[in-house]
């Protein structure tokens, strides 16, 4: 069956109504089916309405505030569905034989053996949408003959029922966890804001423009699938996705006596250099159960950019700065970890040149970097504050300048327009993190990173 073509049933119907272009209202209906759920479960409504009141059309706006071009408020609300899943035909069972789990049939003098049948997919009959619900605030508006304007949205959105593997079942089910079924238990909601400015100006005989725009965005894991826990800290709901998670890092032992008056580690040996964890839930000893939640996530909460650009008698420039903040990440690898894969492997020079824990030459316990360790260390390469990074940047992604040659220099030559121009790309980097580039959102750094470019054309419209 899973060769069969993809079957959908959608129906879709719209109402839009607009007065003098100051009122706007609009409906839409989505009424759809798909093949992935069992009958019952097929089909989903999906509604959307949406109105905006333009604040600038209204007649003592007009007659008094003649500099206000366009002033829109808006709202929107609606439901959009997904079906999308790993495999086909949910609701449907699979099977497969099992060998290690079959049975004899025959005489006391005969073995004859045969595979059993066991479950590879259990049957999810009662799956269906998995729904968003979306609600958007918004201003458009545009000021002094579209000299200054922009956008401003606020933004919710809350999606239930998502698919999740019910990896957390107890084993009295008599389920094998590689046949776990799947069901809608999971929920997440994520809102913010984003917004565009755009100010243009002539001063003399410059053209002057300036832009920016901003993202920012928060989630949150409502619901999940996941096994109880005495330690609230250790489950997903509650937390972000994709959160970091680790241990939290006191610095590092100062000497035999540190290590024993403090909680076991049991992550194998320590010793002087070594990094120290703090016993959260208190129990003397530091295990997963100290694992909680450190910093962000490695994927940007903010995202923003901004840049100006200007002309003056042929000539023009733009300048473009991008940046990304409110996320962090761990730093791992045999580059981070000398010696971690025995006598190989690239160390980076922060390692060698800062200040990092050496017996007898630089004990500090606040070090950079914890003692050496031959072919690794179970205790000091794990997750934990300790390697936590923050992966804020500022970039000056881009600077073009150039000159279009006059049409009377130009026309002469059977060219209609000729610009000759100098573009510089990745040139400079503003973060408080040096050891590679935070966009390539890398944990170890082994990635080719971005390439700084500098380049001269010259561009013909013949």
């Amino acid at each position: 069956m899973q060769g069969i073509e993809r079957r959908n049933q959608r129906l879709a119907g719209r109402f839009t109504y607009s007065y003098q272009s100051r009122y706007m209202f609009d409906v839409n209906i989505g009424y759809n089916g798909s093949e992935n759920f069992a009958s019952g479960h097929q089909f989903g409504l999906f509604p959307a309405v949406s109105g905006a009141w333009n604040l600038a059309e209204e007649k003592f706006i007009q007659d008094n505030l003649k500099w206000m071009d366009m002033f829109k408020f808006r709202y929107s609300y609606g439901k959009v569905g997904n079906d999308y899943m790993p495999i086909r035909f949910p609701y449907l069972a699979s099977f497969t034989t099992d060998p290690a789990r079959g049975y004899n049939w025959g005489d006391i003098e005969s073995n004859n053996s045969f595979s059993s049948l066991a479950y590879s997919i259990i049957a999810s009959n009662s799956i269906t949408w998995e729904v968003a619900t979306k609600h958007n605030m918004g201003l458009d508006f545009s000021l002094f003959g579209d000299k200054f304007g922009g956008a401003l949205d606020y933004f919710h959105e809350q999606r239930d029922g998502i698919y999740m593997t019910r990896d957390f079942m107890p084993p009295s089910v008599g389920i094998l966890p590689a046949a776990a079924p799947r069901a809608n238990v999971g929920s997440t909601l994520n809102k913010g804001f984003d917004g565009q400015l755009k100010f243009s100006q002539q001063i003399n005989k410059v053209n002057l423009t300036v832009r920016g725009t901003m993202v920012y965005s928060r989630n949150e894991i409502l619901e999940a699938d996941e096994q109880y826990s005495n330690y609230p800290y250790v489950r997903r709901a509650g937390f972000r996705v994709n959160q970091n998670k680790g241990l939290v890092a006191l610095g590092l032992f100062k000497d035999y006596e540190d290590i024993r008056n403090s909680p076991v580690q049991s992550f194998g040996r320590v010793a002087p250099g070594d990094i120290k964890y703090k016993d959260i839930n208190g129990d003397g000893a530091i295990d997963d159960n100290d694992i909680v939640p450190v910093g962000a996530t490695r994927f940007p909460n903010l995202t923003y950019g901004f840049g100006l650009s200007a002309n003056w008698k042929g000539f023009d420039a733009s300048v473009l700065f991008q940046g990304a903040g409110k996320s962090s990440f761990f730093i791992n690898g045999y580059t981070v970890y000398p010696f971690s894969s025995g006598d190989w492997g690239n160390i980076l020079t922060d390692v060698v040149e800062s200040n990092r824990w050496i017996l007898g030459e630089n004990e500090d316990v606040n070090a950079m970097y914890p003692r050496l360790s031959y072919n690794g260390s179970a205790n000091n390469y794990r997750a934990s504050s300790y390697w936590l990074r923050e992966s804020s940047y500022m970039r000056l992604k881009t600077v073009d300048a150039g000159y279009t040659f006059p049409k009377v220099f130009t026309n002469r030559m059977g060219i209609k327009t000729m610009r000759l121009y100098l573009m510089g790309t990745n040139l400079l980097t503003f973060s408080s993190f040096k050891l590679w580039d935070p966009e390539m959102n890398s944990t170890n750094g082994q990635q080719y990173p971005l390439s700084k470019t500098i380049t001269m054309g010259l561009n013909l419209n013949l």
